[in-house]
């Protein structure tokens, strides 16, 4: 069984978000799965049998959190779907429980930036057995004064680099996700086109295979009106 896990830290986003994210997974997936929210407010959750929440005992902030997923002893053994909460899940994401391997998207804004070995890399959707990535955890941790000097130079330097840097050292770690499946709404819809080959699909409407839209920086799915982002963010 592939559980799903999301990370729900600091004010930006309330415990509807979490609930919003089970909602749609229950909806979208015919897979059982228990469901984990990494937080440091757990007495928010204490009324949801169906959310466990993990107390994030933590100096960190912001999206370096996101890092304590393969922290050995955070989470109990197992496979884990993450899931960024303000994606959007439009159809069935079964194939997301069963992919093999550590799944990630390439990203879509910088294929690459010349700081890493390879290509970039988009944190919004992982899928990994976290019994195989304490190795993230620790490529972190013990290079984190060098991670947060390029966070100051870079403003938007953060975990996705991380990873980004981490899989490209070990490639066959790596199994990235169908690119059809999963767009931007950023660089898809709002700006009309995607990086490299993504360039098929424009507009307003979801992409013929398109299962999770990922609503990285700006807009936020709270701050759009399309119908099919209003149907489905619920």
């Amino acid at each position: 069984m592939t559980d799903v896990v999301c990370v729900n830290w600091g004010t930006k986003y309330g415990v509807e978000y979490t609930l919003r994210l089970y909602n749609m997974v229950k909806r979208n997936t015919t897979k059982e799965f228990k469901f984990y929210v990494l937080t440091d407010v757990v007495d928010r959750y204490s009324k949801y049998d169906n959310i466990n929440a993990i107390e994030l005992d933590t100096d960190l902030v912001g999206w370096w959190n996101k890092l304590l997923l393969f922290k050995d002893g955070v989470l109990p053994k197992a496979e884990y779907l993450y899931l960024d909460l303000d994606v959007v899940l439009v159809d069935n994401i079964d194939f997301l429980f069963d992919h093999a391997g550590f799944g990630i998207t390439r990203d879509f804004i910088r294929p690459t930036n010349g700081l890493l070995p390879g290509p970039e890399f988009n944190s919004s959707v992982l899928r990994f057995n976290n019994t195989t990535t304490n190795g993230i955890w620790l490529h972190y941790i013990n290079n984190k004064k060098l991670w947060h000097d390029w966070q100051k130079r870079i403003h938007f330097f953060g975990d996705q680099n991380v990873i980004s840097h981490y899989v490209n050292a070990y490639p066959s770690f790596l199994n990235v996700f169908p690119d059809e499946r999963i767009w931007s709404y950023k660089k898809g819809v709002k700006r009309g086109a995607h990086a490299g080959d993504r360039s098929r699909y424009f507009g307003e409407t979801i992409p013929p295979d398109g299962r999770v839209c990922i609503f990285h920086g700006d807009p936020s799915p709270a701050e759009v009106q399309t119908d099919w982002v209003r149907k489905n963010w619920q």
